[in-house]
C-alpha cells in the first residue's frame, strides 16, 4: 500500500523543462520512502510576469511542491489514530531533503518546513496508485490548507504621526533590531540573536544617555566602557543590573520575571552562536516559545522606559483598528491532475 504525500512548499525552485531525474529511495522505520523531484502545481506561482524563463538557453518551470511516497504493506487509518505514516516521519523526511537540497544547492531562503504552516495532503493508495474503496471508519486521506493574513493599515491618524515627528528624527536603532527579530520568525536562531543585540544596544544607549545629566566624570565614564581588553568592560547583565541602579534607581534584576527572560533569551543566544541550536537548557526552544520571548523582550524595554526622565523616553503608538475580512476556501484533491512534473 502507498502513502502519497504532496506538500506545498513555501519557496519555489527552477527545473529544467524535461530532466530527466532518478527516484531517490530509502528506509526508516519500516517504510520504504521514494523521494520525487519537486514538482509543480496547480496553486499559482509568481513569476513577476515573466514572459520566458531558461536554464542554460532551454525553457524552464518554477516548482511549488514536494512529493514524496511510503510504502508499507498497510498503513492504520482508522479515524481515530493521528496519522500512519508519524507527522514525525513525515517532517524528518522533507526537512532532512530540504536541508541537504539547500546545502548543496546554496540556496539561502530553502528552509526547514513545519507541516502545521504549509498546505500538505496524504493519500493512501493500492500499490498500483489506485484509489482505495470507502469503508466505514477508514480514512483514504488526510491534509491541511494553510494561509496567512498580514495587513499594514495606514490611517490619516496614522500618517498625521508620521509627520509629526522632527524632519531629522532617527528611529531607535535597537528598536530597528527588535523589529527585525520578530521579521525573522520562523527562523528562531537568527531571531532571538536579533532580540539579544537589541537589548545590548539599548542599555549601552540608555546608560550613556543617563550618564551625561550625571555627575559622573565624562573621562571616567568612558574609561569604564572603553577598556584596552574588552572583558574588563563591564558585561550586559551589570549594565542591566549595577550600573542601570547606580543611575535610574531601579535595577531589572528587581523584576523577578523579566530578569529571567533577559537570562533566558542571553542562554538561547548564547547555544545557537555556540551550537547552532536555540535552546534554553537542554531543550531547544520552538517557533511558539521564541515569539512569547520576543514580546517578553518589549516588556524589559517598557519596564525601562517607565522609569527614564520625561526628556528621555521615545514615543509610542498604540492603534486599536478592526480589519474584518472573508476568503472563499475550497478543497481539492492533490492528485495527478493537481500535480504535474
Amino acid at each position: 500500500m502507498l502513502a502519497r504525500f504532496d506538500l506545498l512548499l513555501p519557496f519555489l525552485i527552477t527545473i529544467p523543462e524535461g530532466e530527466k531525474f532518478s527516484i531517490y529511495q530509502c528506509n526508516d522505520e519500516g517504510y520504504e520512502i521514494r523521494i520525487f523531484p519537486p514538482i509543480k502545481t496547480d496553486v499559482p506561482v509568481h513569476r513577476d510576469d515573466l514572459s520566458e524563463l531558461l536554464i542554460n538557453g532551454n525553457p524552464a518551470y518554477q516548482a511549488n511542491g514536494l512529493r514524496i511516497y511510503f510504502k508499507k504493506d498497510s498503513f492504520d487509518r482508522r479515524v481515530e489514530v493521528e496519522c500512519d505514516p508519524p507527522y514525525t516521519l513525515i517532517t524528518r523526511t522533507v526537512n532532512s531533503f530540504l536541508l541537504k537540497l539547500r546545502f548543496v544547492t546554496r540556496y539561502s531562503k530553502i528552509h526547514p518546513i513545519n507541516p502545521s504552516s504549509t498546505s500538505w495532503h496524504l493519500r493512501y493508495l493500492n500499490d498500483d496508485e489506485s484509489e482505495l474503496e470507502m469503508k466505514e471508519g477508514l480514512v483514504r486521506g488526510r491534509g491541511a490548507k494553510f494561509f496567512t493574513f498580514s495587513w499594514h493599515v495606514v490611517n490619516n491618524d496614522i500618517w498625521r504621526e508620521i509627520f509629526e515627528l522632527p524632519l531629522n528624527y532617527i528611529t531607535p536603532q535597537w528598536d530597528n533590531l527588535l523589529l527585525d527579530a520578530n521579521a525573522a520568525l520562523p527562523a528562531i536562531g537568527p531571531s532571538v540573536v536579533l532580540a539579544a543585540t537589541a537589548l545590548e544596544v539599548f542599555i549601552s544607549y540608555i546608560l550613556n544617555e543617563l550618564s551625561k545629566n550625571n555627575s559622573i566624570p565624562k573621562d571616567l565614564w568612558d574609561w569604564i566602557n572603553k577598556r584596552d581588553w574588552w572583558l574588563q568592560e563591564p558585561t550586559t547583565e551589570e549594565r542591566f543590573d549595577i550600573l542601570l541602579k547606580v543611575f535610574l534607581g531601579v535595577s531589572l534584576k528587581e523584576n523577578d520575571a523579566l530578569w529571567k527572560v533577559f537570562k533566558d533569551l542571553k542562554k538561547a543566544r548564547n547555544s545557537f552562536v555556540h551550537e547552532g541550536v536555540a535552546k534554553i537548557g537542554k531543550n531547544p526552544i520552538s517557533g511558539e516559545e521564541a515569539q512569547k520571548l520576543l514580546e517578553k523582550v518589549s516588556e524589559i524595554v517598557k519596564f525601562i522606559k517607565d522609569k527614564l526622565p520625561k526628556d528621555l523616553q521615545w514615543p509610542e503608538y498604540k492603534y486599536s483598528i478592526n480589519v474584518t475580512a472573508k476568503k472563499k476556501i475550497g478543497f481539492k484533491t492533490m492528485g495527478p491532475t493537481a500535480f504535474s512534473a
